[in-house]
């Protein structure tokens, strides 16, 4: 009982020191905010170039397909004829075309 009364090894009891302990956690989250805003990192992915290009008028997909065999990208963009959407045609790494469309 003398160990309980003085503190574990003749230290503070636990509840002398709880509100130094939350106000120290408090002042820590501050910190850890201000740290998180300032971190940039370095190996971040950075845009180099921006391109944009006329979706007004709608294409079908089997032209989206062959525009994509004369481009020199992996994917086409273009805006959907039936749908009116703006759809992506894509080169698979297995082989053929994929078709990427927003959800209905």
């Amino acid at each position: 009982k003398e160990r309980r009364l003085d503190g574990y090894h003749g230290g503070p009891n636990m509840g002398e020191n709880l509100a130094d302990v939350l106000n120290g956690l408090d002042a820590n989250d501050d910190a850890t905010e201000d740290e998180e805003e300032s971190f940039i990192d370095p190996e971040q992915a950075v845009v180099t170039k921006v391109k944009s290009f006329d979706l007004s008028t709608p294409i079908s997909i089997k032209e989206a397909i062959f525009a994509l065999d004369y481009i020199d990208h992996d994917f086409y963009v273009f805006r959907d004829e039936d749908s009116n959407e703006v759809s992506v045609v894509y080169k698979r790494n297995a082989g053929g075309v994929g078709l990427i469309q927003p959800e209905q």
